[in-house]
């Protein structure tokens, strides 16, 4: 499997045959991009699907953008470490499936083994059975009379409430008795004349009394009663009755051997399984997209957590340094509150707990406000859902009442005084009061510089004549 993958990340990579038809729109450090293959990255991410020379334009400059970020990820050798290639396949594999699977084959079988359990089955439905067995040893001296005795002695202790599967675990003589006698679902055709009537005469939960069948005593207790239901209940359970018995591989073998004849293939059956697998990309265009597109995507992922995102979230001092160098930029279009929500039992309990906070620092409150509390829970707090403590106006309803003046709100059952405790913001103190949009403004600078230096780096060209024709075949 590693082989057919090496292949087919050769194949995603080196530089493809395109039909005449099909011509570059883009080169990108040599890695020419099909009209084909930028069709479908753009009209899958198209969603307003209205198709202009201004939108095929724009999405090429940041199908641009991605690719110089897929070369950069491979000049880095992210497509050979070994959590990209098992991440990829998987996908890969799974999305293969489709292409390689004769699905009208497989649809025929299920519906007749479907058809078949029905027919076996038929109006008594299955039961799930556990199962005490008692078996003559002739060898031991043992009687079919003291089989009978051994296992009425058993059925005397159920019936005094001793559990079926310690018994079966104590006194059965079959492999059953190591999982509590449990022996799974069962038809009536499945089982001996004499042993589906006293089976399917009991209800869920009863046992019956020992019996004899073959030679050897029984005891049996019906654990659960059910119907076989309809063909798409049971469709989830034949697939995998169907993988486990080799019907799919059946079927990539049918779907191999029709390409295998097509294309004039000397191989046949396994062989020509794995040979499609590995050239599936090239046989089928349209896998060949969406395998590209994991491929790529996963890619561009890995390398830009590396490159922004880690970058973003692991340096704060850095983060820090570009706030102070760019302060003007972060502004609050409106007024804020920074502080927290108190709901409190009385307005005593807000005027004691506010001078407590009143006198310590707001990164201790939360602890300050459990200390008063003690047992007695007499004040509850909301917290902004920002670590920076600040709210917008219009972000929560008792700020905008109680600090806005806006709106209104419902008091929480049991703590009718509600008020605040923290100052109004007009503009951001720390950076701390506008970290998410420091953050977030960051990484666009980040991202621009980043791209700046793989342009510099790449050489790269965008076929202006080419872009013009993409939709015009559709």
């Amino acid at each position: 499997m590693r082989r057919i993958l090496s292949c087919i990340v050769s194949v995603l990579l080196c530089i493809p045959s395109f039909s005449q038809d099909d011509v570059v729109v883009m080169t990108v450090n040599g890695y020419d991009v099909s009209k084909s293959e930028f069709e479908y990255f753009f009209e899958k991410n198209n969603l307003e699907n209205n198709i202009s020379k201004k939108t095929v334009r724009e999405y090429a400059d940041l199908y641009l953008n991605f690719k110089l970020k897929v070369q950069a990820a491979i000049d880095e050798g992210l497509d050979k470490s070994e959590s990209f290639i098992n991440e990829y396949r998987m996908y890969r594999d799974m999305q293969a499936e489709e292409y390689l699977l004769d699905k009208d084959f497989l649809e025929k079988v299920a519906r007749s083994s479907y058809e078949q359990s029905l027919a076996e089955i038929g109006e008594t439905g299955l039961a799930h059975i556990s199962v005490i067995s008692a078996i003559p040893d002739e060898k031991n001296g043992r009687t079919l009379d003291e089989c009978y005795e051994r296992l009425n002695t058993v059925y005397d202790k159920l019936n005094a409430g001793e559990s079926f599967r310690r018994m079966a675990y104590e006194y059965s003589d079959d492999d059953l008795a190591q999982n509590g006698g449990e022996a799974g679902w069962v038809s009536w055709k499945q089982l001996p004349q004499e042993v589906s009537e006293v089976v399917f005469s009991l209800e869920e939960g009863e046992y019956s009394k020992p019996f004899i069948s073959d030679g050897a005593v029984f005891l049996i207790m019906v654990d659960e009663r059910r119907q076989l239901g309809t063909y798409e209940q049971n469709r989830f359970d034949i697939d995998n009755w169907m993988r486990e018995t080799g019907v799919y591989d059946e079927s990539k073998r049918k779907v191999a051997n029709e390409y295998a004849a097509r294309l004039g293939w000397t191989i046949r059956d396994e062989e020509a399984v794995a040979h499609l697998d590995s050239v599936l990309e090239d046989v089928e265009p349209e896998f060949g997209n969406l395998s590209r597109e994991y491929h790529d995507g996963l890619l561009v992922f890995d390398i830009s957590n590396h490159e922004i995102w880690e970058r973003v979230a692991n340096n704060p001092e850095e983060l820090e340094s570009y706030f102070n160098a760019n302060r003007k930029k972060f502004k609050f279009d409106k007024p804020c509150f920074k502080g927290m929500v108190l709901f409190c039992r009385s307005e005593g309990d807000f005027n004691q707990i506010k001078s407590i906070l009143d006198r310590t620092d707001m990164g201790v409150w939360v602890d300050s406000i459990l200390a008063y509390n003690g047992r007695d829970i007499k004040v509850r707090v909301l917290r902004s859902p920002v670590e920076s403590g600040v709210f917008r106006q219009g972000q929560n309803e008792y700020v905008d009442k109680v600090v806005f003046g806006i709106g209104d709100f419902k008091p929480m059952a049991g703590y009718p005084y509600v008020n605040v405790v923290g100052r109004v913001l007009k503009k951001p103190e720390s950076i701390q009061d506008v970290s998410g949009d420091v953050a977030e403004d960051y990484q666009n600078y980040l991202e621009k510089e980043w791209l700046k230096r793989l342009k510099s780096k790449y050489k790269y060209k965008i076929n202006k004549k080419a872009l013009k024709t993409v939709g015009q075949n559709k």
